[in-house]
């Protein structure tokens, strides 16, 4: 298996539709895959970053979740027009701050 420097983890688990807890598939997540795969082969990034899906993150509450490894950090609600933000600051070593609900664990602003 090829290493990449970063990865990006799409959560596309689906929970039946009124599930109390949700789901990142119904929160609009599955289309975020294929995008940011494609906006990361765009930037000539994707020998170096792999975007791929993901099972449960348990990050539900949040919708459409990506969890953003080595650098500990969980972006939430996540749309397809987030997708090139993210894709431009991955390929730079950069961190969307807008979308981070967690960092090293622990919520955004929390200990």
């Amino acid at each position: 298996m090829p290493h990449r420097d970063r990865y990006l983890f799409i959560c596309t688990n689906r929970r039946p539709i009124g599930h109390p807890k949700g789901s990142c598939a119904t929160s609009g997540s599955e289309p975020l895959v294929e995008a940011l795969k494609s906006a990361l082969a765009q930037l000539g990034a994707a020998n170096r970053i792999r975007a791929c899906a993901s099972g449960c993150l348990d990050l539900c509450e949040i919708g459409a979740s990506i969890v953003q490894e080595p650098d500990h950090v969980a972006y939430g609600a996540v749309t397809l027009d987030d997708v090139d933000e993210i894709a431009s600051a991955v390929a730079e070593g950069r961190i969307v701050e807008r979308l981070v609900v967690y960092r090293d664990g622990a919520p955004k602003g929390g200990k």
